[in-house]
């Protein structure tokens, strides 16, 4: 059923860590292959980001390495919750796996249960029958003895 392998920690890991060494440099698409209005944003962006450079490029630099931390810091938080989520599921399949062959055992003591109750029934109901053949060859022999003393 599942079309599409999970991928491992290590490989999430890689993946966003490619991204990460993306951060800081600039867009390599030129503005003739964007729409109009896209041309105008990455104008727009370039002139604030050129002012920025021009006034303060150690705090931009200061920033950018902020922002580094941070997403790294996320990235191993992430990695660490994959983990956690990853054990869990293990858990929670192991747990299946135990109510699933319980449940099995739970259905076949009772279907077990059942038959022995249908052969006590059907050996309570011979007794019964024979007990009440016994109680008729009785009161059979009773006849015949009240009859004997009669003549």
């Amino acid at each position: 059923m599942k079309s599409k392998q999970a991928q491992t920690p290590e490989q999430i890991l890689h993946i966003l860590r490619s991204f990460k060494s993306l951060m800081g440099k600039q867009n390599s698409m030129s503005p003739q292959t964007r729409c109009q209005t896209c041309v105008q944003t990455v104008k727009k962006e370039g002139k604030q980001t050129f002012d920025c450079l021009l006034t303060s490029p150690m705090v931009m630099m200061e920033d950018q390495e902020c922002v580094r931390e941070g997403v790294e810091e996320k990235i191993e938080i992430l990695s660490n919750q994959i983990k956690q989520m990853q054990v869990k599921q293990e858990q929670l399949e192991s747990q299946h796996y135990q109510l699933s062959k319980n449940v099995k055992k739970l259905n076949l003591d009772k279907k077990q249960q059942l038959q022995e109750r249908s052969q006590m029934v059907r050996k309570l109901d011979q007794m019964i029958d024979i007990q009440t053949k016994q109680e008729d060859n009785l009161n059979q022999l009773k006849q015949l003895f009240a009859s004997r003393k009669i003549i």
